[in-house]
Parts: structure tokens; sequence; C-alpha cells
């Protein structure tokens, strides 16, 4: 990897996007977007940004999360698509389907609403099988789980999937983890999650392959936060070689030297993680079908993670500071 070109490229990228966005933008929804721009090889259109931004406000109300901190990111992903117009509508379409499955309309819902199949005489069936799992996730733990587990109940299922059985998997792997010494709470429970992303089926080797993570990662330095649970259980998924691994490692130290992240060092890993998976992608360096088939996706639900993981801590710093 080019560590100057990625840098330069990240810092200008981070330029652009504060601009678009505006000084009252919480600063880690700024990196998120950057970073996602930087790994992908894709160049922020200002333009683009700005014309989603201003659709997005003219179609929600005042009080929308649209137009709170998540939209800003949400505002990133929808850049891809021709039509923003027609972008926003069926994002809102895809909230209103997940609020008659009965699940609360909020910030979340609206991360999780860019999930919902495209496929337009699935969408219902869809969302309800994501309310199954969500309340099967529930019945294991009803304290833990929350509205912030949406996204994943989304990304995770499908209409023909067996809930009850991810959910059961789920709650094997998190307490599995527990007996490793990783935190009990949110965090932890969207690992387990995550760690069901190819298949419901337990799978032995996962967790052994997290808890390897983790130590190797904190012995080159690394500081493993609880935030960062979520990205053990993709690159566990990724079941990197030594180099694969390494390769994370030396972009983590490489990136945490950036002036723009000196206040922002938990952010680090999930940029290289981002940055790492792409590269993978492009090279297929000794991934296995079953990964390859499901990179895009997986890249798409890791994004999903860090622009949740950023979100929620947005969130929260803005309400205990209002």
């Amino acid at each position: 990897m080019d560590y100057v070109m990625i840098e330069n490229t990240f810092t200008n990228t981070v330029e652009e996007v504060s601009k678009a966005a505006g000084w009252t933008v919480d600063r880690k929804i700024i990196l998120a977007i950057a970073s996602t721009f930087v790994a992908s090889g894709k160049t922020f259109d200002t333009a683009k940004y700005k014309s989603v931004l201003q659709e997005m406000k003219k179609q929600s109300s005042w009080m929308s999360p649209l137009r709170s901190t998540v939209g800003y990111s949400i505002a990133a992903n929808l850049m891809e698509q021709e039509n923003v117009e027609k972008a926003v509508k069926d994002l809102l379409t895809n909230v209103s389907i997940l609020r008659d499955a009965k699940f609360r309309s909020g910030n979340f819902s609206y991360i999780g609403a860019q999930f919902l199949t495209e496929d337009e005489k699935d969408k219902k069936a869809h969302a309800q099988a994501a309310r199954s799992l969500f309340d099967a996730i529930r019945k294991h733990h009803p304290f833990l789980t929350s509205y912030e587990d949406i996204p994943y109940a989304v990304l995770l299922s499908s209409s023909n999937d067996d809930g009850e059985l991810r959910a059961e998997t789920m709650n094997r792997y998190y307490k599995e983890l527990r007996t490793y010494n990783f935190n009990a709470g949110n965090e932890l429970q969207w690992l387990s999650q995550v760690l069901t992303f190819l298949s419901p089926q337990f799978d032995g080797q996962l967790v052994p392959n997290v808890v390897m993570l983790r130590d190797t990662l904190k012995k080159q330095n690394i500081k493993v936060r609880a935030m960062h649970y979520p990205l053990l259980g993709f690159l566990a998924i990724l079941n990197l070689n030594k180099t694969q691994l390494q390769d994370i490692i030396d972009l983590h130290h490489e990136l945490k030297d950036l002036k723009l992240l000196k206040w922002h060092r938990e952010f680090v890993l999930f940029m290289a993680v981002q940055i790492s998976i792409y590269d993978m992608a492009k090279v297929q360096k000794s991934l296995s079908m079953t990964i390859m088939s499901s990179i895009e996706l997986l890249i798409q639900a890791q994004q999903a993670a860090m622009m949740a993981a950023v979100s929620a801590a947005a969130i929260a710093s803005s309400s205990s500071s209002s």
C-alpha cells in the first residue's frame, strides 16, 4: 500500500467533506465519510453530496433523523444513486415498512432502512423477518437488545431465514466470548451478531479466531476498545492469513500519526480495516470463494457497522451536551 498517497487523499477528502457538510457536523461523522471514499478509491463529489442533503431536507420534516447527525452519513451512502429524489423517497418508504413491522422509528431505523432488500415484492417479508430476528435476540438478552440493534437485525435477516436459530447462535457466541474476558454490553452483542453473517449455524472456529485477533492486535500496541468488537467479527469471518493481518496492523500504525486523527485515535482501526478489506477485494489475495461472493455485502456491512458505531457515539455526545 502507498501510505503517503492514502494519507494525502484522506487529508484532502476530509477537508472536502467538512466544507460540504458544514462546521456543525460531528467530526467523527466527517472522518467516517472520508474514510469510506478513500477506502473505495472513489472521489468525493461535493455538488452531489449537497444535492442529496438538499433533497433529504425537502422530503423530510424538521424533526426527522435525516436532518440530524445520522443524516449526514446516510447522505454519503445515497450518493451512489443516479436519481437522488427517488433514492431519498425509497429510503423513506423503507423506514415506513420497518415502522409497519413494529420497529421504533429513529436514527437506527433509518440506518437499518438502507439494508432492506431492493426487491419491491419482498420488502415487507424482509421487514417482518428482521422483526422476528430482533424479537428472538431480545428473548436471550431482554435488557441489552434495543433500537441500536435494528441495523444488524435488518442486515442479517431474509424472508426465508430461521431467526430463532440465528438468535440462538448469536447467544452462544456471546456466552463463549464472555469466557475470554470480552466486556458484556451492546458492542459484544453486535460482535456476536456479525459472526452469523455467513451462516446462522454455529462455527466453532470463529470465537478462537476473534480471540487470536484481539490478542495479536494488543501485542502490537493497538488499543482494542469495546467499540471495535464488531470489527474483530468481520476480520474473523475473512479468516485472514498472517500477512493480511500484518498489513492492517502496519496501516494502523501509519494512520495513527496523522494530525487529523490526533484526537480520534479510536477511529484509526475502523479506517485501517476498511481500507484493507477493499484492498483484499481488489487483489483477491487467498480469499475463499465463499468470502469473495459475499465481499461487496461484507464491505457494506462493515461500513454500516462503522457508521452505526460512529453515529451512536456522535448521538450520545450531542445528547450529553444539550
